[in-house]
């Protein structure tokens, strides 16, 4: 029987941690995400997205979401493409935390953002979110490098960046919406990353893999890499569901 998954196969995507499990948004939890995002994400007036995207309309929230989801499925492929992984926290959708690639084949480089509703800020879920993807990228894919940026004032997610090893990388002046921001560059590399005392838990893995053209050997499944850390990635079948938790 054909199923979503066999189609578009990154939507079996999962990755693990000890509080949280992240997959891919489908249609049927963009519902979810919008009221995640009405909730709140930041003080007003002082939003720390290049794109100012929250500041619209409330009824204008939700379909700009669901234009972004779409487009970023539509848009995707090996030469460029965005995972927008939806992040479930006791089985509450809580954000978002994207990771992104152009021309990964060559440049071994992923990109980050992520987002997530005020009321559960302050617990460490985002460093434990970015932890994940970061891991699946030098772990699973072979990324080399690991790239991110915030406003030069936002402390907690550059302090994120610090307890994970990135290293500062440059500073931009850029149009923020109607604001011109100092935009922080931040870049972490296997050598720097300080890799959590936990195990990533993933699913999906070689299907997603084979979708965006990442091949075995450029992943670096070999001995060398995956030896390299007692908590590496572990593989699990995309059956086995022992251990995993509602959500984020």
């Amino acid at each position: 029987m054909t199923t979503l998954g066999s189609v578009w196969p990154l939507f079996d995507l999962r990755l693990t941690t000890p509080r949280l499990e992240l997959r891919p948004i489908r249609d049927e939890d963009i519902p979810a995400a919008v009221d995640a995002a009405r909730s709140g994400i930041h003080e007003p007036g002082k939003s720390p997205f290049s794109n100012p995207w929250t500041g619209v309309p409330g009824e204008e929230l939700g379909t700009n979401m669901a234009r972004w989801y779409w487009r970023c499925r539509a848009e995707c492929s090996p030469e460029s493409w965005t995972l927008l992984l939806g992040i479930w926290h006791e089985g509450e959708f809580i954000g978002c935390q994207d990771v992104g690639a152009r021309d990964f084949a060559q440049l071994k480089t992923v990109t980050t953002g992520s987002w997530l509703k005020q009321s559960v800020q302050g617990r460490g879920l985002g460093k434990e979110m970015r932890a994940a993807v970061v891991l699946w990228a030098f772990d699973w894919l072979g990324a080399e490098v690991a790239e991110s940026e915030a406003a030069a004032w936002n402390e907690a997610s550059l302090g994120v960046s610090r307890s994970l090893g990135y290293e500062l990388n440059g500073t931009t002046r850029k149009a923020w919406g109607p604001q011109i921001e100092t935009v922080q560059h931040v870049r972490l590399t296997p050598n720097t990353f300080k890799r959590p005392d936990w195990q990533l838990q993933v699913e999906g893995h070689e299907a997603a893999a084979k979708f965006l053209e990442v091949t075995d050997h450029e992943a670096g499944y070999g001995p060398s890499r995956r030896s390299a850390s007692p908590t590496r990635a572990m593989r699990r079948s995309p059956n086995d569901r022992s251990g995993a938790p509602g959500g984020v």
